[in-house]
């Protein structure tokens, strides 16, 4: 924006948020606020920002293409799940993975 020169119109947007404010505005309730400014950026974005548990990420490696960003940014990189047997037991019984014991 800094190279633009002074009289350049901003572009139209493709889409607009409105919000309500005045002084007793609670900025943390999750219906009036949070959802959907949450809604919102996932319509922007085309991406899911809800934050899921390590075993739905775990999940959705197996069954989507694009893993949402919580899973992105924790499960893929180790920081989730932690491997046992049981788990790999769980796994094999619902078809995710080979038995090779």
């Amino acid at each position: 924006m800094r190279l633009r020169p002074p009289d350049w119109p901003l572009p139209r947007p493709n889409a607009i948020h409105h919000i309500v404010e005045d002084f007793l505005t609670d900025w943390t309730a999750p219906n009036a606020h949070i959802l959907p400014l949450r809604r919102f950026l996932e319509n922007c974005l085309s991406t899911d920002l809800r934050n899921f548990f390590a075993e739905s990420c775990f999940l959705f490696a197996f069954t989507h293409q694009k893993l949402p960003p919580s899973c992105q940014q924790g499960y893929v990189r180790m920081q989730g799940l932690v491997g046992s047997q049981e788990l790999r037991h769980h796994a094999v019984q619902a078809g995710l993975l080979q038995d090779y014991t």
